[in-house]
């Protein structure tokens, strides 16, 4: 289990006592690692209860499996960064090895049928999370199917007129509200692939694909958009199989 990506599923249901021992465990996971769970309680200021409610809302019996998690975790980090190669090359080989547990055949093959199911394909994003829209459209043109890649400024006035049998697939890391909140009353279909578990617009959306990340923030990672295009070569590789 990765207990970051745990966090972020449950950060919904966070109280203010909850967000600080999240955003402690975030900015120095070495410290759980280290610390017993008194202690812990005692550096971050709350009560050892409040910090066990806590890990058990996370759905681990005792701190220790908590703390093995975070132990596996950053021994991962380590072997990972124990190279003579670039930073940024160790975090990606890293954060690929989360993203294979996630996108595994079966997975793909069914999100393949979901995507192929549907009348009419849109795509979107914003900044960087616009190009793997594109990189869609541009694949998928070869088997004639039709991706239209809608850019910001034109996204909401074509929601508005998708229907129900149409799909709209969503890129965006932190399910970005300037661009949810311009999707939220369509009638398409609505698949959100994206890293922030804990957005607020779960009842709106028909599927969502959760992508890892490496802590403490997805949006300011610069690795995280990398894997939109890796899913979009998926996607392509997984509907030329099954054309």
């Amino acid at each position: 289990m990765n207990p970051f990506l745990n966090m972020e599923t449950h950060k919904e249901e966070f109280t203010q006592n909850d967000m600080k021992i999240y955003q402690a465990i975030i900015a120095n996971p070495q410290k759980v690692i280290s610390l017993s769970t008194s202690k812990f309680a005692n550096e971050i200021d709350v009560s050892q209860p409040a910090l066990t409610r806590f890990i058990k809302m996370l759905g681990y019996q005792k701190y220790n499996d908590f703390r093995s998690d975070i132990t596996a975790w950053a021994a991962t980090a380590d072997y990972q960064t124990n190279s003579d190669s670039h930073p940024y090359f160790d975090k990606l080989r890293l954060l690929l090895s989360e993203a294979e547990k996630i996108l595994t055949d079966d997975y793909m093959k069914e999100l393949c049928r979901y995507i192929l199911d549907a009348k009419r394909i849109f795509a979107t994003g914003m900044g960087k999370s616009f190009q793997p829209a594109f990189l869609l459209k541009s694949l998928l043109r070869k088997y004639g199917i039709l991706v239209n890649s809608v850019a910001l400024d034109e996204i909401q006035e074509i929601a508005d007129m998708l229907e129900k049998d149409d799909l709209l697939i969503v890129f965006s890391v932190s399910a970005n509200k300037e661009l949810m909140d311009k999707i939220a009353e369509s009638e398409a279909r609505i698949l959100l692939i994206t890293t922030n578990a804990a957005n607020s617009y779960r009842e709106r959306i028909d599927k969502m694909l959760l992508l890892p990340f490496l802590p403490p923030d997805p949006e300011t990672s610069s690795i995280s958009p990398v894997l939109f295009d890796i899913v979009v070569e998926l996607i392509d590789s997984y509907i030329a199989g099954a054309l």
